[in-house]
């Protein structure tokens, strides 16, 4: 049967492509892994090749969530010469007022998670034309909840920015453009065929 490569190549911005390592769960499940936590040259690079792609776009605040994507919005919302930018926790809490919570189901993650932001971080969202950050678009579980927070705040999201789509080359979610970098395949749902052996 025809194996997966061991490393999958991608662009994201740099000189030249990164070679993202198949990691296999004892269940089988495999996704060619995208991790710019920590990754100061990966999360600049990245953020500088997206905020070219989206020069015509109309934005004044980055929505992202906890935890990858984190130093990738930064950059990218420094980019923007944005004095802020929110990041939906998955955790609540003690200094969160009031805090909304909206669940959250990820493929890398067994369990159901939730999402929380306080009330003065949702005020900041209120009315604005928002741009959504994230590391890999996928199946979209992530990226439902980040849009409920967004309509709980009357906040329009005017694009999607993703380092990578995988499996799905997503152009568009719910209407929305996406623009991304690169695309990967997701071993673990992708069929094909053995043509080694014919």
């Amino acid at each position: 049967m025809q194996k997966w490569p061991e490393y999958w190549p991608v662009n994201i911005g740099l000189s030249d492509a990164v070679g993202l390592p198949l990691v296999v769960s004892e269940s089988g499940f495999g996704i060619y892994a995208l991790d710019m936590m920590g990754q100061t040259i990966w999360n600049k690079c990245a953020a500088q090749a997206l905020y070219e792609k989206l020069a015509d776009f109309d934005f004044d605040i980055i929505l992202t969530a906890e935890a990858k994507a984190i130093g990738l919005a930064e950059e990218l919302s420094g980019l923007c010469e944005h004095t802020e930018y929110v990041v939906l926790r998955k955790s609540a809490k003690l200094y969160m007022p009031n805090p909304v919570s909206v669940e959250v189901q990820s493929i890398t993650t067994t369990e159901k998670q939730h999402f929380y932001l306080g009330q003065d971080k949702l005020a900041l969202l209120k009315n604005r034309r928002a741009l959504i950050v994230d590391d890999v678009l996928s199946t979209g579980g992530t990226l439902k909840a980040m849009l409920e927070i967004a309509r709980q705040a009357s906040c329009q999201i005017v694009a999607i920015a993703v380092v990578l789509t995988e499996e799905v080359a997503w152009q568009s979610f719910e209407d929305i453009p996406v623009i991304s970098l690169d695309h990967i395949p997701l071993p673990a749902y992708a069929q094909y065929a053995d043509a080694s052996t014919e």
